[in-house]
């Protein structure tokens, strides 16, 4: 009997971790190479990613990227607004979030997906259909 209840203790403490949002985490110019699994707090339910461009004085141009999770979307857009004002250097003339996007599935903000076209539906097919048919006309 007492084997049941821990195990039952067990389940429990682990409940909560169990029904975690994950999301991929990581920030950097160097895109999305070295992203980890993040497990995400209570309270996170987002997964967000977007973009910090950076202007420089000189006209050039430099992208952060930034993955993590976040307890709503309005709070991932002030995390990212912060960080684009946290950058302070004489060289700035500006930077700015773009292209930032809440998902609220595990793992949603990771890579993105080859595009969905009829063309690409079609090479599959044929592909994957092509010996056989080609084995029948034979």
């Amino acid at each position: 009997m007492r084997g049941l209840y821990l195990v039952l203790l067990t389940a429990l403490l682990c409940y909560d971790h169990a029904l975690s949002l994950r999301c991929y985490a990581c920030s950097g110019i160097d895109g999305t190479k070295k992203c980890k699994v993040q497990t995400c707090g209570g309270g996170s339910n987002v997964c967000y990613e977007g973009d910090v461009v950076i202007t420089l004085t000189n006209g050039q141009q430099t992208t952060v990227h930034h993955r993590s999770c976040a307890p709503s979307c309005e709070e991932a857009s002030e995390t990212m607004q912060l960080m684009a004002n946290s950058v302070q250097n004489p060289l700035i003339s500006k930077s700015e979030v773009q292209g930032l996007s809440c998902c609220k599935d595990d793992l949603c903000n990771g890579v993105t997906r080859a595009g969905r076209s009829l063309w690409a539906l079609a090479g599959g097919l044929l592909l994957s259909l092509g010996p056989t048919l080609l084995w029948a006309l034979l």
